[in-house]
């Protein structure tokens, strides 16, 4: 494939108030020890985007009065078969989650939240004065859980259920891919913002 050069305005999407989006990935190569013989095994790639958590005429805030985040994680176990040339995506345990300060920020569990929550919470606390002695500080309860379930934009996720995602990123390509991370960062007045980390197999499409 020839190098390609255009500007991001010509990107299209089938997802609304996508930001940035990039892709990396890389093959297994091995060079067998007796014979040195070069041994070709998956190709696996991560897709990571970044999106506004809303759409235009909608809450830029989703309803958060003060700051918010969550995030979730899925491990996969990644199995290759050396005769069909697939890769196989077989989730490795449930999805790690947590929710910082959803109580006092507003937010709508209707939006985002725990489907196991075992009870389990503590303290977060940030502060920075590298802007000036007026930065105000955070002071916030975290809840850790599991399976973490998101309706809102671009893309709703029930982390409790993996699923294959079809994004169509344009003259790039489409992809068939596995959520393995997301996270949602909202403190007004920063609009609410969402990434997203897919793993997927093979070429784009």
């Amino acid at each position: 494939m020839p190098c390609e050069c255009s500007i991001v305005g010509l990107l299209t999407s089938n997802l609304q108030g996508v930001f940035s989006a990039s892709i990396d990935g890389s093959t297994t190569v091995e060079i067998s020890e007796d014979d040195g013989v070069v041994l070709l095994g998956q190709s696996v790639s991560t897709l990571n985007i970044g999106a506004y958590a809303f759409l235009p005429g909608q809450d830029p805030f989703i309803g958060a009065t003060c700051q918010f985040t969550a995030q979730a994680s899925i491990p996969w176990l990644t199995k290759y078969d050396c005769f069909s040339g697939n890769t196989y995506f077989i989730p490795k345990s449930g999805a790690k989650a947590s929710l910082s300060n959803r109580v006092n920020s507003g937010i709508s569990p209707a939006i985002i939240s725990l489907s196991c929550n075992p009870g389990i919470t503590n303290i977060t606390f940030q502060a920075d004065a590298s802007s000036g002695p007026a930065s105000p500080f955070f002071l916030a309860e975290r809840e850790d859980g599991f399976n973490l379930v998101y309706t809102g934009n671009p893309i709703s996720v029930n982390t409790g259920a993996p699923q294959v995602y079809d994004i169509n990123l344009g003259f790039v390509g489409t992809i068939r891919g596995f959520l393995q991370s997301f996270s949602l960062s909202v403190n007004p007045p920063e609009v609410a913002k969402v990434q997203y980390s897919f793993a997927f197999s093979g070429v784009l499409t």
